[in-house]
């Protein structure tokens, strides 16, 4: 089977499939060193050269970008799961169709109130005026972002009204909620569902030089209830899911409040590959095909860390076999874009954790200061 396997990040999911023995062409924002070597052939919105910058994800990544890389490619391949509406026969996950409302959060939102779902209090605002009415209404500290969006880029954290900036889109305003933030990861193929994972997703997280709300990596796995597992299965069934897909919450005072779903693959995927000794690719076809994988058991703990880049700097050094997703020996990067991602393992959580510092050290010692 040949595969195409398109998004802004595709590493994981090349290497996965390509132990599985398939043919692979990547479509790719980052055209990192290690998925040139990976995929058998790759198509990338940044093409990075020595002593060249590799720019900033928000100016140069668009949709729209990878479409038109994807375009010219055999329409018979195969594509796996995607929240691009790529004009393809074979999709193995969600439906084109129905990826502009996945990933909008006001339509998960209206589709899962039946559901009985928690929710932080939750309006939508097209401009300032109206996010501050929200704001005042609600009282207390707000969160404020895109209602179409991922990664934690562009959310606002607004205690006065000073925080608030002008606003050209629709964003979603939730009362803010303290507390633990959660991903749990569900198999689904339309019919059934089961959740696979839960993790603690990592945000604004001091060793990766990322701040606020910055998804910056994963801890697998994290204990949760049967009940938000089953939850979490009930959800994807609502949004007839299909595939390997991620619900978020928060876990506050012993309740979960849903906060949304990612309709795509996650960025848990090396750490859960790691932690649980599965192979997600095969999982997530099989899915796709009406058959569900038994659920499996957590072996280990594990760590997946996304380094940001704390300056603009020159990789004076590789870092292949070392780290996953790395630049260009000789490539410049811009202060805060990201570098490299760290995964490890451990008997503990403790020892994974530990073991990914060690390794974030090495990476950050690659760089040198512009």
């Amino acid at each position: 089977m040949h595969l195409l396997i398109a998004g802004i990040h595709t590493r994981p999911a090349v290497a996965s499939a390509k132990r599985l023995g398939y043919r692979v062409t990547a479509v790719d924002y980052f055209g990192d060193a290690d998925l040139r070597l990976l995929a058998d052939s790759s198509r990338t919105v940044v093409e990075q050269e020595a002593f060249r910058s590799n720019g900033k994800i928000d100016e140069n990544y668009s949709d729209e970008a990878l479409i038109s890389l994807a375009g010219g490619i055999d329409s018979d391949i195969t594509v796996l799961t995607s929240t691009m509406k790529l004009k393809k026969k074979n999709i193995a996950g969600n439906k084109p169709e129905d990826i502009k409302n996945l990933k909008n959060k006001a339509y998960q939102f209206k589709k899962l109130k039946s559901l009985g779902v928690k929710f932080p209090e939750t309006e939508f605002a097209g401009s300032r005026d109206k996010a501050l009415e929200i704001i005042e209404n609600f009282g207390g500290p707000c969160i404020l972002k895109p209602a179409s969006g991922a990664g934690g880029r562009n959310i606002i954290f607004a205690r006065s009204e000073g925080d608030i900036p002008e606003i050209s889109e629709e964003y979603l305003i939730q009362r803010f909620i303290p507390g633990m933030p959660l991903s749990i990861s569900t198999l689904s193929t339309g019919v059934e569902s089961i959740a696979i994972s839960s993790s603690f997703q990592i945000l604004g997280y001091k060793l990766s030089n990322a701040s606020d709300f910055i998804y910056c990596g994963s801890i697998v796995p994290y204990k949760v209830t049967d009940e938000v597992e089953t939850l979490a299965e009930k959800i994807s069934l609502k949004l007839k899911l299909i595939g390997w897909n991620g619900i978020d919450f928060v876990e506050s005072r012993g309740e979960f409040y849903f906060m949304e779903v990612n309709p795509r693959f996650q960025g848990t995927f090396d750490a859960i590959e790691k932690a649980y000794s599965i192979n997600l690719v095969e999982a997530h076809l099989k899915a796709c095909g009406g058959e569900l994988i038994d659920r499996p058991l957590a072996k280990r703990f594990a760590v997946r860390v996304t380094l940001f880049s704390p300056h603009r700097s020159l990789v004076k050094r590789s870092l292949l076999g070392i780290t996953h997703d790395v630049p260009l020996k000789n490539s410049i990067l811009e202060r805060g874009e990201p570098f490299t991602t760290v995964v490890e393992s451990g008997r503990s959580r403790g020892e994974a954790i530990a073991a990914a510092r060690k390794k974030a050290k090495i990476a950050y010692s690659c760089l040198e200061p512009l």
